[in-house]
């Protein structure tokens, strides 16, 4: 563990970096770190205040002796002048924080950081959390999630297998993100703007299915809401297509789909349960983006 301790005496207020195992700052029972008041045996061996409660015995259950635990204010003051990193400092937090105090500063920075700056991998059970670049990588890489790159004339067509697939424009902080499920009804295919920070739909999409075989065609288009994916793959779809009317989905479902950037949204077109009808708008020509500067404060 990295750390910075401060100097006493004449070199008060000055920093050295130094280097040490973790466990010297934990409590060698519960092996949480140590916080004051800190407790020793007669022979030193340090215990946290919550054990020192719990056994009462006066026996340290380190060196077996019978003592009297007295506190150690010198093992506090060094407890006090440990600084860490947060975790997230690659994230964008600055912090330094006192060792005992880390988890708690980044319980309360996580969730802020999180909103503002990366998102999270849909997939259950995966706890990746990184900028959307990264995270179409772990995707793609780690889960073989496929993917298809949208061109410049905003239309791609793509055979959609079931599960995700990931609809990326190139040069952006955001990306699409597609699902094909089956419900009673038919395949459901929802389509998400993947972004750090949720806002208002932003673009709308025009997705078309045209069968051959069966006759059967279907044009829908809808503002795309936005997501994180802090709470997993949003509910609901955009899109069904009624069973019996896909001949054989073996090699996925062949759709059109058309992508634009939305001119308006209304507040109450968003309070609607089925897909939002799209306004014509603008085909998409530039690419965002965008630099964050993270402050996190100690919890």
């Amino acid at each position: 563990m990295d750390g910075k301790a401060q100097c006493e005496g004449p070199n008060n207020g000055k920093t050295l970096t130094v280097t040490m195992e973790v466990d010297t700052l934990d409590c060698p029972i519960c092996f949480e770190p140590l916080r004051p008041p800190i407790f020793q045996c007669s022979v030193g061996h340090f215990i946290c205040s919550s054990c020192r409660n719990k056994y009462l015995d006066n026996k340290c259950h380190i060196c077996s002796d019978k003592t009297t635990f007295k506190r150690c204010f010198g093992m506090e003051h060094v407890v006090q002048s440990v600084k860490v990193p947060c975790s997230n400092a690659m994230y964008g937090c600055t912090k330094n924080v006192t060792y005992y105090q880390k988890v708690e500063h980044e319980k309360a920075c996580a969730p802020w950081v999180c909103a503002a700056w990366g998102c999270f991998c849909p997939v259950p059970s995966c706890t990746f959390l990184g900028p959307t670049d990264a995270l179409v990588d772990h995707l793609t890489a780690d889960h073989e999630i496929p993917s298809t790159t949208l061109p410049d004339s905003d239309t791609v067509s793509l055979r959609l297998q079931l599960g995700l697939h990931v609809l990326q424009r190139n040069r952006t902080d955001y990306f699409f993100l597609l699902n094909l499920s089956l419900v009673a009804a038919g395949h459901a295919i929802s389509i998400i703007c993947v972004q750090p920070s949720t806002t208002e739909p932003k673009f709308t999409c025009n997705m078309n299915y045209d069968s051959s075989a069966t006759g059967f065609c279907e044009s829908s288009s809808w503002h795309i809401r936005s997501s994180s994916l802090s709470d997993g793959f949003p509910e609901g779809f955009d899109l069904i297509l009624p069973k019996g009317k896909i001949p054989d989905d073996r090699n996925g479902i062949l759709l059109r789909i058309t992508i634009r950037q939305a001119l308006s949204v209304s507040r109450a077109s968003l309070q609607g349960k089925g897909p939002t009808p799209a306004p014509q708008g603008k085909v998409i020509a530039f690419a965002l983006q965008r630099k964050l500067r993270i402050h996190c404060s100690d919890s």
